[in-house]
């Protein structure tokens, strides 16, 4: 052999080995392998991987009366056969021939057969047979394969036939793929999921590059879901790095628990970067979680239905839509999930950026909340609108927002951009100290507790600020007007003029300063712009 990269090779190789001695004359410390390997290899040429150059070659490689035992299970692989035909007579890729006529072994008690034909590695033409059941956990223990982490039980029965290129630009018809696979309790582990996902039970049924399935279950934590429908361009995507795994398939679910699916990865590592899986996450109590992280080599559509729905402590009930996954973004259409009896529909993108950031994008439709249940049953309305606590009402909001999500899958304020309606019906609002302050002020008792029959407030958001359009209402003969800004965190800049009864042609000019839970109400127009926080990402 002359050179390193690119190889020229004059071999004749003629060999007939007993394993079990070679291994023992080699020391090769904890596995026992055995069986008769015989060998008769002729090669000459270059071997020349990005000229597609391979040396000119003829032989066979033989494996007969396998035994392989290694320390990671106490059971040896068993019965190994290997019949295997190597021929290249021009010297390139494309005139590679490789058979392996049969190749079988047994696990466990467990027979498994494998047949294939692989020419033209420049397109590769396959021609392969596989029959029998795996145990996938005692194969990996036997393995011990770092950056593999499943188990299981497949049984195959299947035919593949084929070219590359047809699978690649979608020439199904020029494909010959059949059979079956049967999934039993697989456990997968991913770097970024905590937990495994479980495929308790599944059958895929074959025919050329579709793979459909039916009443396929399974589970992770405490979610469970039955999937009907398919997958197309499986075998480009198991075979290469860049193949995209489509499909389509209706997704029906009893309980999603969402917290669930959170990602514990190192904040630093990008969306792109593959590492071993983990199967245990330990975490401190001051780690973040990680955002939810959507594969980049997917190309799905989903038709979901869930009957309820855990997302950071919202129950949502019957939940439905349209999601599609492409280049790992997520899309919602015409989703929508009824909460404390309020019907709302959303249609929203989001995309992770790093396993601790996300973008994301919204329309949310919500049509007669009740505000009292809401802050009885929802925390994170209790967080946002402490000041509902004492209100009593129907609230309707029609709103646009965008933005980015941290490491906790919580909005980054100064990140968001929006704006849109809250329409409000019937609200009585009690203790409000914004109209504690007003009332004071101007010496007028019933301003504390306003009923509110028909409003509608418009407001934008951006750098942190909240800017409230101008808008009126009327009670006990009195008839103000607000507008103005306040922050996401809780300061105030309202201008507020007070008209007053019977018609609200004279007024009281107010301004409203400090912040939601120490509002200072001042008589005057002159009033300071709020400090936006701008977004440095």
């Amino acid at each position: 052999m002359k050179g390193i990269n690119t190889p020229e090779i004059n071999a004749d190789f003629k060999a007939k080995i007993d394993l079990e001695k070679l291994t023992k004359a080699l020391g090769i410390p904890d596995i026992e392998l055995k069986g008769a390997l015989a060998g008769d290899i002729k090669a000459n040429g270059v071997f020349d991987q990005k000229n597609k150059r391979f040396p000119v070659t003829n032989g066979t490689l033989n494996l007969d009366n396998g035994y392989l035992k290694t320390p990671y299970y106490p059971n040896p692989i068993t019965n190994i056969t290997i019949k295997s035909k190597i021929v290249n007579q021009k010297g390139t890729f494309e005139d590679l021939k490789v058979s392996l006529t049969p190749t079988q072994f047994t696990f466990e008690g467990k027979p498994v057969f494998v047949q294939a034909d692989l020419s033209n590695f420049d397109d590769l033409n396959y021609d392969i047979k596989a029959k029998g059941e795996l145990d996938v956990s005692r194969i990996y223990k036997v393995f011990s394969q770092k950056g593999l982490d499943l188990d299981g039980f497949v049984k195959a029965d299947v035919s593949l036939k084929g070219k590359q290129s047809d699978a690649e630009k979608g020439n199904y018809s020029k494909l010959n793929n059949r059979g079956t696979l049967e999934l039993r309790n697989i456990g997968i582990a991913s770097e970024y999921l905590p937990k495994k996902f479980i495929i308790k039970e599944g059958i895929f049924k074959i025919n050329q590059d579709k793979m459909s399935f039916n009443n396929f279950l399974a589970a992770y934590g405490q979610s469970d879901f039955k999937m009907n429908g398919y997958l197309q361009n499986v075998f480009n995507y198991v075979m290469t790095n860049t193949g995209v795994l489509k499909g389509s398939f209706k997704v029906s679910s009893r309980y999603i628990n969402v917290d669930e699916f959170m990602s514990s990865v190192d904040p630093n590592t990008p969306v792109t970067q593959s590492s071993a899986p983990k199967t245990e996450v330990k975490q401190s109590d001051n780690t973040q979680t990680g955002v939810i992280i959507i594969p980049s080599n997917l190309n799905l559509q989903l038709i979901a239905n869930a009957q309820k729905v855990n997302f950071d402590k919202l129950n949502l009930q019957n939940a439905t839509g349209n999601l599609t996954m492409k280049n790992g973004k997520l899309t919602m259409q015409n989703t929508g999930f009824n909460l404390i009896g309020c019907n709302v529909s959303m249609n929203a993108n989001y995309q992770a950026v790093t396993p601790q950031k996300a973008n994301f994008d919204y329309a949310i439709k919500a049509t007669d909340f009740d505000i009292k249940r809401a802050y009885n049953e929802i925390e994170v309305f209790r967080k946002m609108a402490s000041a509902a606590e004492k209100a009593q009402g129907i609230v309707s909001l029609d709103y646009q927002l965008k933005g980015r999500l941290n490491a906790n899958m919580d909005p980054v304020y100064p990140s968001l951009v929006g704006g849109g309606t809250l329409s409000v019906k019937d609200v009585k609002v009690r203790g409000l100290k914004m109209f504690n302050a007003v009332s004071k002020q101007t010496n007028t008792e019933s301003i504390k507790n306003p009923d509110l029959s028909k409003v509608d407030i418009k407001t934008t958001v951006k750098n942190n600020i909240i800017t409230v359009e101008r808008f009126k209402f009327k009670f006990a003969g009195f008839r103000p007007r607000i507008e103005g800004t306040s922050s996401l965190d809780g300061r105030l800049n309202l201008k507020m003029r007070l008209g007053l009864p019977p018609f609200g042609i004279f007024g009281i000019p107010l301004t409203v300063t400090g912040t939601q839970d120490n509002p200072k109400v001042k008589v005057g127009r002159k009033t300071e712009d709020l400090e936006e926080t701008k977004d440095t990402e």
